[in-house]
């Protein structure tokens, strides 16, 4: 009996010792952790700060620090962010699309599109990145080239509201009056949140 106890006793010192050690190697990122359910976005970024000085290749750090910062509109903080966190794990299926988007949202539309196509080559069917090289295509006047983005997006998602949206848009900006009413008539069916079509509105 006292052997069988023995045996129970040395597993469960070695589980609290690997516990013990997880932990305090992970007290920051942790306390991030429990900062952002909180809602206290100043103090996650500082805990997820030293999270990454004291492990470099914390990449789940990396990426809520870089996606807090982009959050908050802090758009050269959350660049300087993705881009060391691509320099470790550079086929990082978000930081690659969100990288992107930082670049679109500070108008900087050719390294925008540079790293979305780099997510692509991770996930050819991502409905974001065509969604936001269709808007590029769109500010940039290449309506034909949005177009097609569009159309991928609606392949994944049929009800894309700002997609479909955009479409008629498009159109009516090409001219095609007829077919931006058509378009826009269609956004209104696929967005329409009423009772028989409440599915819509369920994200």
């Amino acid at each position: 009996m006292k052997r069988k106890k023995k045996y129970l006793f040395l597993p469960a010192v070695f589980l609290l010792a690997v516990l013990s050690l997880y932990t305090f190697n992970n007290r920051y990122t942790l306390t991030a952790v429990f900062y952002q359910t909180l809602a206290d976005q100043d103090r996650a970024i500082e805990a997820f700060t030293k999270a990454v000085e004291i492990d470099p290749r914390n990449a789940y750090a990396y990426y809520q620090l870089g996606l807090m910062y982009k959050e908050k509109g802090a758009f050269d903080s959350a660049e300087h962010v993705y881009i060391k966190l691509l320099d470790i794990f550079p086929e990082h299926p978000h930081a690659n699309y969100d990288l992107g988007y930082v670049y679109r949202e500070k108008k900087e539309y050719e390294k925008a599109m540079a790293q979305y196509r780099k997510a692509l080559k991770i996930d050819p069917e991502n409905a974001y990145v065509h969604y936001d090289l269709g808007f590029i295509y769109k500010e940039e006047g290449r309506y034909e080239e949005a177009l097609a983005e569009y159309r991928k997006v609606l392949e994944t998602d049929p009800a894309h509201r700002y997609a479909l949206w955009d479409i008629g848009v498009i159109y009516d900006k090409m001219g095609k009056k007829d077919m931006a009413e058509d378009q826009l008539r269609r956004y209104h069916e696929m967005t329409d949140c009423s009772f028989r079509r409440f599915w819509n509105c369920i994200d």
